[in-house]
C-alpha cells in the first residue's frame, strides 16, 4: 500500500512545487498542464484510499451489502453510460449481444455496477485507440446468469492470468509499460461476485485479446417460496 500511496503524492507534491517557485518561467498553458496533473493524481490517490478502505471491510466482514432483486441488463446498460467517454476518448468500438428475458439475480445493484465499471475500464485500457473493439454479452443457461467482457487488446500470459486477481498486481512490464491503476479492481471484483455465490475469471493468450466473465447463481425454488411465505 505505501508503495501504491507514494507514486501520486511524489507527483502532487513535486509538481505543486513547480507551481509555488517564486521565480517566474512556468507560462500559463504549462500551469494549467501542472494543475490537471495535480487533480488527476489526487483523484487516483482517493480512489486507492477508497479501495483499499473497501477491500479492508471486505476481508474484515464489516463490508455493507444492500441485497434485492438486481436486473443485469439494467446493471451493464447504467455501467456502459458512466464509462462512455473513456470509449469516446480512445475511439473504442463497443458490441452489445444482451439476452432478453434474463433472470434476475439476488445480489448488491450497486456492488455489480462496480465490478462491470472494473471489466469496462480494464478492457479499454489496453485497447489500442482507434482500434480497439470491447464486447458485452449477458445470457442465462442452467442455475446461472453469464457476462462476458472481451477486448482485441494483446491479451494476458498464462502467467499473468495466475497473479492478475491477487491485490496490488497488474499486467505490464513495471518499469515501462505498467498500466496507471490500484492493483484493487480485479481482486474487489471477484471478492463481490463470491459474496453472492459466485465466480470470475479470465480467458486469455498473448495476442488475442482477453475475455473477464462471471456467473451468478439464480434464485432456487426453494428461496422464491420463502420469499413468497415472507410476504403473506
Amino acid at each position: 500500500v505505501s508503495h501504491e500511496l507514494r507514486t501520486p503524492l511524489t507527483a502532487i507534491r513535486s509538481f505543486t512545487e513547480i507551481l509555488l517557485d517564486p521565480e517566474p518561467g512556468v507560462a500559463d498553458d504549462e500551469r494549467r498542464e501542472f494543475l490537471q496533473i495535480v487533480s488527476s493524481q489526487a483523484e487516483r490517490l482517493t480512489r486507492l484510499i477508497n479501495q483499499v478502505l473497501d477491500m479492508a471491510k471486505t476481508e474484515s466482514g464489516n463490508a455493507e451489502w444492500h441485497t434485492a432483486d438486481s436486473d443485469l441488463h439494467e446493471v451493464i446498460e447504467e455501467s456502459i453510460a458512466a464509462t462512455s467517454s473513456l470509449f469516446t476518448d480512445k475511439r473504442i468500438g463497443l458490441e452489445m449481444a444482451l439476452e432478453g428475458g434474463v433472470p434476475k439475480v439476488m445480489a448488491d445493484r450497486d456492488r455489480l455496477i462496480q465490478v462491470m465499471l472494473n471489466l469496462l475500464s480494464n478492457a479499454v485500457k489496453f485497447c489500442e485507440a482507434d482500434r480497439g473493439r470491447v464486447a458485452v454479452k449477458l445470457s442465462a443457461g442452467g442455475d446461472a446468469v453469464r457476462v462476458d467482457v472481451e477486448d482485441n487488446g494483446p491479451g494476458i500470459s498464462e502467467q499473468d492470468q495466475r497473479t492478475i486477481f491477487e491485490k496490488f498486481r497488474q499486467v505490464g512490464d513495471t518499469m515501462t509499460a505498467k498500466p496507471q491503476g490500484t492493483g484493487l479492481g480485479l481482486p474487489i471484483s471477484r471478492q463481490i461476485v463470491e459474496h453472492f455465490g459466485g465466480r470470475l475469471w479470465v480467458e486469455s493468450s498473448p495476442g488475442k485479446g482477453a475475455t473477464f466473465s462471471f456467473t451468478l447463481p439464480l434464485k432456487r425454488e426453494n428461496d422464491v417460496r420463502q420469499e413468497e411465505r415472507t410476504e403473506i
